[in-house]
């Protein structure tokens, strides 16, 4: 059996499902965390090897008693937690903080924050155990500073940052942790809120996308397997001597 476990949540989504197959192809068992309910499907499609243990749990982790679902499912899988990828996490619409919605402003905080937390602390004892084991967090490079009508965003990618550094702070040496911050990734969810934007303004998708993509040093979005890649990095002894660090992987954007 793979010695080997990585759970990963956000496991049905682009940069996820991107996530599970790298993992899985390096040889890690995997519990996949998502709040759809087809994550347990994703996880049957993955090959996994004689040995590899794959499953797949829908979990609303922003509730202590779903986390406790995720718990169970580590735990019946007879194999020690040596990574945890936090990758789920939502986008904001354009907004005002004068016109904020404090119903979406929770629900933001709630699934880029607090959801973290939660698992971090549920899954923490288990890691120690392991005395040598790695987590990571999905932050942005726009949490590193503010950005006009989209303040819920990058606070609470902001708030991630700090968070890693406090838990890296703690934890060391028995457990590593850092966070990935990306840019724009090539998934459904950039492109629909390129056709969104450009609905808003009034010109054409590809325009819109022209405008977006010539901010970006690299000239286009990540491929979703290039954020697994970075964040395999972060579990292995590659990033051996690494905590607390936030990886910029954004094609740039993090230099303006």
């Amino acid at each position: 059996m793979s010695a080997r476990l990585a759970i990963l949540t956000g496991a049905n989504g682009g940069v996820g499902r991107a996530c599970a197959k790298k993992f899985a192809d390096e040889g890690w068992s995997l519990v996949l965390v998502d709040i759809d309910a087809s994550v347990v499907e994703t996880a049957k499609q993955i090959a996994a090897a004689p040995g590899q243990v794959i499953v797949g749990i829908a979990a609303d982790i922003t509730q202590e008693a779903e986390v406790e679902k995720v718990v169970a499912a580590v735990k019946a899988t007879g194999v020690a937690p040596r990574f945890l990828g936090l990758v789920a996490g939502v986008n904001q619409s354009a907004s005002a903080v004068e016109d904020f919605d404090m119903a979406v402003w929770d629900r933001i905080m709630s699934i880029n924050l607090r959801a973290n937390v939660l698992m971090m602390r549920a899954l923490i004892p288990s890691m120690k155990a392991t005395g040598k084991a790695s987590i990571a967090t999905v932050s942005s490079f726009w949490g590193r500073a503010g950005h006009g009508y989209f303040s819920a965003y990058c606070a609470s990618k902001a708030a991630l940052i700090s968070l890693t550094q406090s838990a890296a702070a703690e934890l060391a040496p028995e457990i590593r942790v850092n966070s990935l911050a990306p840019g724009n990734i090539g998934t459904p969810m950039h492109y629909n809120a390129l056709r969104d934007e450009a609905t808003k303004r009034g010109i054409s998708e590809k325009e819109m996308r022209d405008i977006e993509w010539a901010k970006i040093p690299m000239g286009k979005p990540a491929d979703p397997a290039e954020m697994a890649s970075a964040l395999h990095f972060l579990a292995t002894d590659d990033s051996s001597y690494m905590t607390g660090a936030t990886l910029d992987v954004n094609g740039g954007c993090g230099f303006y």
